[in-house]
């Protein structure tokens, strides 16, 4: 049955005329990075969530967030792209993924060769003081890790904070009216590797189906949306994006 599906779900990727995709943590788990959410390895069944990623938490003692960071972030930042990340820069490439919107911060749809991505969550290419607003590329703040435990601003001293969303903060305004725009355009919005859990990227695909578009859902976990799928595809995502890849390749 999910064979069938499978090959059904494939010939409506292919026949799309504008194809959006939306990615989550479960994208990268093929790269060895761990998730959050999931039953048995998830982060957020290991760690406290608001003692790493809240902003006031960090604010007030950035020492939990920075230890994390350099167990389980930096390391994972060395990570390389796996099938389903070359997969959607392929689909890219050939012309049939017109815009990539991804809740994660690994930089790996980067690494892969997509282009028009849209991070919800940010990334670590840069971080930003947080008293006068100075700017740090990855590597400048790596090289204060090594030296100090909290990284410090030169100019004023304040802490430094990579360019990522925190719990209690806002996405980015400009890349999350462009998320909207994109899926507001589609005609197919494929979900890959996300249980949909946080908003507002769990609405997009609410809006996409408000839109008439048609949803594609490719997770092991269930999702709160299941039943709003034209296709739901409870299989690996390597096998997935196999699938899917080899097809490109022959069309």
């Amino acid at each position: 049955m999910q064979t069938e599906e499978l090959n059904e779900a494939i010939d409506e990727i292919l026949r799309s005329k504008y194809l959006v995709a939306l990615t989550g943590a479960g994208v990268s788990t093929d790269s060895g990075i761990p998730d959050f959410r999931s039953r048995s390895e998830g982060l957020w069944y290991r760690f406290d969530a608001m003692e790493i990623f809240s902003l006031s938490k960090f604010l007030s003692d950035p020492v939990p967030f920075y230890e994390f960071a350099r167990e389980f972030i930096f390391p994972m930042l060395e990570a390389k792209p796996n099938i389903t990340h070359i997969m959607l820069a392929e689909l890219e490439k050939k012309g049939y993924l017109k815009a990539l919107i991804t809740q994660n911060i690994d930089l790996l749809h980067e690494k892969a060769g997509s282009k028009k991505i849209y991070e919800l969550h940010g990334n670590f290419l840069h971080s930003t003081c947080v008293n006068c607003g100075k700017k740090y590329t990855l590597e400048e703040v790596r090289n204060k890790m090594k030296e100090e435990e909290i990284p410090r601003c030169d100019d004023c001293g304040g802490i430094i904070k990579p360019d990522i969303v925190f719990f209690e903060e806002e996405l980015p305004y400009r890349v999350l009216q462009s998320a909207y725009f994109e899926v507001e355009r589609c005609d197919l919005l494929l979900v890959i590797g996300t249980s949909l859990q946080v908003y507002p990227a769990a609405e997009l695909p609410l809006m996409a189906r408000r839109n008439n578009a048609k949803l594609i859902l490719v997770n092991r976990e269930p999702t709160p949306i299941d039943e709003l799928a034209t296709h739901k595809l409870n299989m690996p995502l390597m096998e997935f994006s196999n699938a899917l890849l080899e097809r490109l390749r022959r069309s």
